[in-house]
């Protein structure tokens, strides 16, 4: 018998080898550094390093991604910090949450 999760207990971790900038929103930095990337970058003169500025809401998101707070605290700080706008809270974390796992930026512990 599979044993439930509660995602909302769950800690995102940011991914330790993506670098990042805090300026007035948060920019990440993801080195593109694999064969297949490397290849593309001869041929096609791709950048060595993608970089991802995230919005307001985003780069509060990512700032509370440490591996301490888990997904219910974050949301509780998004809904006081944004309010109306953010509603609601929770669903439009858990998918940001899940988009940010797809890409590999966090993880979830």
């Amino acid at each position: 018998m599979k044993q439930k999760v509660n995602l909302l207990l769950m800690k995102p971790k940011r991914n330790p080898n993506i670098e990042w900038d805090h300026e007035d929103k948060i920019i990440l930095k993801i080195k593109r550094s694999n064969k297949i990337d490397k290849l593309m970058n001869k041929l096609f003169k791709t950048p060595n390093v993608l970089t991802v500025e995230l919005d307001e809401i985003g780069s509060f998101v990512w700032s509370k991604c440490d591996g301490e707070r888990n997904i219910g605290d974050i949301a509780e700080e998004l809904d006081f910090k944004f309010g109306e706008k953010i509603n609601p809270a929770i669903e439009r974390l858990i998918k940001y949450i899940s988009i940010l796992m797809n890409n590999k930026f966090i993880s979830l512990e």
